[in-house]
């Protein structure tokens, strides 16, 4: 993703505020795929490719990278925020959302058996709407962390609507993050000054 100097030395600067304040950062383990595909699992087609000079996440035909985020007793009753930037190499003239990029998680129990799930981490803004190939496009959503959740499982996606098939288009994504907050309203005022 290309960033203007202004924008990037905003978020180093968001980035070092929230660090004297005390607030957590950014959860993720290798967020921008500077590392490859370290600390990352992957399924099916995805890989870390570079894309306008710089190394994006990037899946194909359905393919996934996930990050498994550890949490303590004191992250419960908090609120997280997921976020990131998604462009595609399609855009389908009938508005279906097949090969768009989306952001996916949910919430785990520590019991690692059928019924761990806490909860599910879709909807809001965890599409990637873009209006134009290849255009980077703000992705986020926000959710209540409920007592019992030990790790939040997080996923980049490639969208798929029914009879709709995948045809090997990119999605990328870059500048993902995971992120937790006391107020639901301090992780919006993040996302819409990290988004913008």
């Amino acid at each position: 993703m290309k960033l203007s100097a202004s924008k990037l030395i905003f978020l180093l600067g968001c980035t070092f505020i929230f660090a004297l304040s005390g607030r957590p950062q950014n959860l993720l383990l290798n967020p921008n795929a500077d590392s490859g595909s370290d600390h990352w699992g992957v399924s099916g087609s995805a890989a870390v490719e570079e894309f306008s000079g710089r190394k994006v996440f990037v899946v194909r035909n359905g393919g996934s990278f996930f990050q498994e985020v550890t949490l303590s007793d004191s992250d419960v009753e908090r609120y997280t925020l997921l976020i990131g930037f998604g462009s595609s190499e399609r855009i389908n003239a009938d508005g279906a959302i097949t090969g768009l990029p989306y952001l996916y998680g949910y919430m785990l129990n520590p019991n690692r058996r059928e019924g761990s799930i806490q909860a599910y981490l879709q909807g809001q803004k965890m599409l990637a709407t873009p209006s134009k190939l290849d255009d980077w496009t703000a992705m986020y959503g926000i959710f209540p962390v409920p007592k019992g959740t030990r790790s939040i499982c997080f996923f980049l996606n490639q969208a798929e609507r029914k009879h709709v098939p995948q045809n090997g288009s990119a999605a990328r994504f870059d500048n993902v993050g995971v992120y937790l907050f006391e107020t639901e309203q301090d992780a919006l005022d993040f996302a819409r000054a990290y988004t913008q």
